[in-house]
């Protein structure tokens, strides 16, 4: 039969038996199960066991299949001698190995009648039940259970007894409930056993998660106003209760004490006991206790009959007494209109009408409510359930819309209809057609073309009149704005200078401001000190600053030491070098101590800003002469020689920085030691000068540089591949490029000569506002003047090459900033005055900028990309205006992400651009030294020629003069032959 067929396919057609080679088919025909044993020599111990338990096993239908690991005959032999069964035959043996994976021994799997597994355990199922018990050891099926879902839906409400002792509710914000497990989903779904507003019974919360919640997130936390009872609670988890019915005030009940968690768990433990046990006694087909066998038969069998009918509802007729009480019932159920109907007439010029139109429900007044500044005063948020009838009145409006009629493009007609009905056919006028035709053909044919190109059916007048909006393209993508942070205490009437970002937070930013002052206020205000403020800025809270960083005069720049981020340097309007030292509650990295609790003086001081004074401030005779403009820090490794006449890379390379450069208007490098002030950061009479300084200088007329930027060269080397460590970049006030050296050389009779080189081709005579190195291109530099910007490539230098890389067109709107995106190496973001952003997108186009949004109605006076953190999925962009307002955007995925080969095409177009400048540099010299051979040909052309007329010139005067010798003997011999006349 089939069991027979499925054996034969698996083990052959013969098996040996003690007697000989036996038909698989009758051997296993009617056995209850089949036992495939892989034994060996090393087996011998579970074969004997076996053995014995084959007479019980085979009585109740176990027939054995015997195969042997052993790879000779002889030993196969030795090994199943003694053991029943029926052996498989050697040509079949590999393919049972394999399908039944025996790769060690004993091993025994028992098959059904159909071939299949009933168990692979078979060596453990003999051992202990050798008499056969259980055989065929079938797995035991499981038994249904409760899901933990299902067992809270039977629980339905358990809400605590009012007036329990240590139970208190807590008002949790319903977006929250997922994240605690009091529901599965936020949206009512009812597939979902708990979605929406249904909450489960109970559920069981990690304090510490909680704790750690109160700690990041501060009064923005559900749990802030609770911290006191989680402090408090012992143990590890916090119980949470539903309240439906807000028995205890809110929808949810924390347990505070450990009575009430061990009363209350007690509780819900026991009825889930309960719910479970009712289900195994369903299970088993047990009665229950309560209504009896008949009775609850009764009411399963009434349920079953229940139909349900979807049927129409029949509306009976209004019954009252009279008609007045009609009337006035009437009169209660509807809702009268109390205000004047408003009237609104929508209009469209008719230039208009068949245009796409958009409509939008969005208000223009948008009023919003600040929350509460004060993280001791917490609202007591009550929940009213109301229901308003309202009627939909119905009215009848009139609107124009546009009729698609229609309109046939071209109309071809059959020449009988301009013939009339009694003409001829006209066959006589043949060749007049023929030299007709032939004589348009050709305009014919050109206008066919030229409507094919051109579209006849345009409006021309369609769009006259659109004001030129720019240069850049309109569609511009959306940068999110999703914080704004100002104060109208500290930041009103300034300009935002500079902008730093928390190193290790994506949510902490910091800023300094500076007055918006004429030249003329300058000038009355610098002789008097101030003060001024940093601001540290939290997005937990925008309204108010985290903290105030106070310094003596205004802070145009700043920086955190890259070593230690609780140091921050910056630089003063006086040129001083001050240094704040900061804790990790002021950076955001831990809560903030509150100083104490006694006295409403105590928590006015606790709510207002807290203001950190700096640690060291340079000595201003030996600092600059004027503001500070920019900070750059040098290398871990850098060593300064004595008195700065050269550095070397003595220190470790994972060591702490020790060195900063800085550079102002008056043209002065200074190099600053920060290690020597770390060690006396507390020493109230320390003195901090420059470790070194340098004045920078024209090279024509020896006068004083004022400079803006700089930028520290890292891998420069020289001819002779060695390091280059003291090269530097920096921009001057006039717009120019400097590459300089502080370590330069002098002479007994001539002074060092600091700057190296200069580069015109920026020249604006107006400072240059940003310089900055690609991070994507080490020898690139960005460098942003007022109406354009410049691409510089160090390469180019190196071969004495004066000029730029790329120069971008010049713009309508003046520049005020400029940064490279950290993540595309091919567009960079410029601030405008008109407080926009040009995108410019060197993998799109080169000639103009390719987005153009934005940000605010101010100038934009600086800007910060967030550069740690995952910047390919939270990749955020500063940006501060001449109003104190500071604005943090969210970039979009297209300008985060590069597009294909962006950086290889970059790299591409960099050198095209560079091809270009050396071709046109070895030309300009061709033609200059083309230039000069002509000069000098023209002048050898010029001296021989003077020489040709001075001796041309010769000969005409002899030969003038042989004619007046001759003229004068001939007079003279007339003369003489007259006087002897006479």
């Amino acid at each position: 039969g089939q069991m027979a067929e499925a054996f034969v396919s698996l083990f052959g057609a013969t098996l040996s038996g003690k007697e000989g080679d036996v038909e698989t088919a009758t051997a296993l025909e009617g056995k209850a199960a089949v036992g495939v044993y892989y034994a060996s020599a090393a087996s011998a111990e579970f074969s004997a066991t076996l053995a014995q338990a084959y007479e019980a096993l085979s009585g109740k239908g176990l027939e054995l299949v015997l195969i042997s690991c052993d790879d000779s005959e002889e030993a196969a032999q030795a090994t199943l001698q003694d053991l029943p069964g029926l052996a498989l035959p050697e040509d079949q043996k590999a393919a049972v190995v394999e399908k039944f994976e025996l790769t060690d021994a004993p091993r025994l799997v028992i098959l059904d009648q159909e071939g299949a597994v009933i168990t692979a355990e078979g060596v453990e199922k003999v051992t202990e039940d050798p008499d056969g018990a259980n055989f065929p050891w079938k797995a035991a099926e499981e038994a249904p259970t409760l899901s933990e879902d299902e067992i809270l839906l039977r629980m339905e409400n358990m809400t605590p007894d009012p007036g329990e002792s240590g139970l208190k509710g807590v008002f949790l914000n319903s977006k929250n409930y997922v994240n605690l497990g009091l529901v599965n989903e936020t949206a009512p779904n009812e597939k979902v056993a708990f979605s929406g507003f249904k909450l489960k019974p109970y559920v069981l919360v990690n304090k510490e998660g909680l704790l750690l919640e109160v700690k990041k997130m501060g009064i923005a936390s559900d749990w802030q106003p609770y911290s006191k009872e989680l402090n408090a609670f012992p143990g590890p988890e916090i119980l949470l209760i539903a309240d439906p019915e807000r028995t205890y005030g809110e929808k949810v009940i924390m347990a505070v004490t450990q009575e009430a968690f061990d009363r209350e768990y007690a509780r819900f433990e026991a009825k889930r006991e309960e719910i479970i046990t009712a289900f195994e006694r369903e299970q088993k087909g047990e009665e229950g206790e309560e209504g009896g066998v008949d009775g609850a038969n009764d009411e399963d069998a009434a349920e079953e009959n229940i139909t349900v009918r979807d049927l129409p509802r029949d509306c009976k007729e209004w019954i009252s007494d009279t008609a007045e009480a009609t009337h006035m019932e009437v009169s209660n159920f509807t809702v009268q209109n109390m205000r004047p109907l408003m009237k609104v007439m929508i209009t469209r010029p008719r230039l208009h009408f068949g245009k796409p139109c958009k409509f939008s429900d969005s208000g223009e007044n948008l009023h919003n409510c600040r929350p509460q500044k004060d993280p001791n005063y917490a609202l007591h948020r009550k929940e009213l359930d109301i229901g308003v009838q309202a009627v939909r009145e119905v009215l009848a409006t009139a609107c124009q819309t546009t009729w698609y009629r229609p309109v046939n493009k071209s109309t071809q007609y059959s020449p009988g209809d301009f013939l009339p009905k009694d003409a001829g056919r006209g066959y006589d006028k043949v060749d007049e057609l023929t030299e007709f035709l032939s004589a348009v053909s050709v305009t014919v044919e050109e206008a066919l073309q030229t409507n094919e190109t051109v579209d006849i059916f345009q409006e021309e007048f369609a769009h006259l009149g659109e004001e030129e909006t720019g240069d850049v393209s309109k569609a511009s993508p959306s940068l999110q704005e999703i914080r704004t942070f100002t104060d109208v205490g500290f930041t009103k009437g300034k300009r935002v200078e500079w902008i730093e970002w928390v190193p290790n937070s994506t949510d902490m930013l910091v800023a300094s401001y500076c007055e918006n002052l004429h030249f003329c206020d300058k000038l009355d205000m610098m002789s008097r000190a101030g003060n001024s403020s940093i601001l540290i800025w939290s997005f937990q809270d925008s309204l108010a600053p985290h903290a105030n960083l106070v310094a003596p005069w205004e802070v145009t720049v700043f920086k955190f030491y890259p070593s230690d981020h609780k140091y921050v340097i910056g630089g003063l309007a006086s040129g001083q070098i001050v240094v704040w030292k900061l804790s990790d509650a002021d950076l955001g990295y831990a809560m903030r101590e509150k100083a104490g609790k006694h006295g409403a003086g105590e928590e006015e001081k606790n709510s207002s800003v807290p203001s950190i004074a700096h640690k060291v401030l340079s000595i201003i005779d030996d600092s600059h002469k004027k503001p500070v403009v920019a900070i750059e820090f040098l290398p871990a490794t850098l060593e300064l020689e004595k008195r700065g006449r050269g550095a070397s890379e003595k220190n470790a390379k994972d060591g702490p920085v020790k060195y900063f450069i800085t550079i102002a208007g008056d043209g002065q490098v200074m190099i600053w030691d920060f290690q020597a002030v770390l060690e006396a950061v507390n020493d109230s009479d320390i003195q901090w000068r420059p470790a070194y300084k340098v004045q920078l200088q024209r090279q024509d007329s020896g006068t004083e540089m004022g400079c803006c930027q700089i930028v520290y060269c890292h891998d420069r080397v020289d001819e002779k591949k060695n390091k280059m460590l003291t090269n530097f970049f920096a921009s001057t006030e006039e717009g120019e490029l400097i590459f300089g050296d502080w370590a330069a050389p002098g002479g007994e009779d001539r002074k060092p000569e600091f700057v190296k080189q200069l580069f015109t081709v920026s020249k604006t005579f107006r400072p240059m506002l940003s310089l900055e190195r690609s991070p994507f291109f080490s020898d690139l530099l960005l460098a942003v003047t007022d109406w354009a910007f410049y691409l510089f490539k160090d390469a180019l230098f190196k071969d004495g090459i004066k000029e730029h890389l790329f120069q971008s067109s010049y713009t309508s709107t003046p520049f005020t900033r400029g940064v490279w995106s950290p993540t595309r190496p091919s567009v960079i973001f410029l601030g405008l005055a008109s407080g926009a952003i040009d995108i410019w997108d060197f993998s799109d186009q080169s000639h103009k900028a390719s987005l153009s949004v934005s940000v605010t109605s101010l100038p934009i006076s600086s800007m910060c990309f967030l550069r740690h953190g995952d910047l390919a999925v939270d990749q955020k962009l500063a940006v501060g205006d001449a109003g104190g307002n500071t604005h943090v955007h969210v970039i979009p995925k297209n300008l985060v992400r590069q597009a294909g080969k962006e950086f290889e095409n970059m790299g591409k177009f960099l050198k095209r651009e560079e091809a270009r400048v050396r071709y046109f540099q070895s030309r300009k010299q061709e033609l200059a030294t083309e230039k000069e051979q002509i000069e000098k040909q023209a002048q050898m052309m010029s001296e021989e020629k003077d020489e040709g007329d001075k001796g041309k010139a010769t000969v005409d005067v002899d030969k003038a003069d042989a004619a007046a010798e001759e003229a004068y003997q001939k007079l003279q011999a007339e003369c003489l032959e007259e006087l002897k006349g006479m």
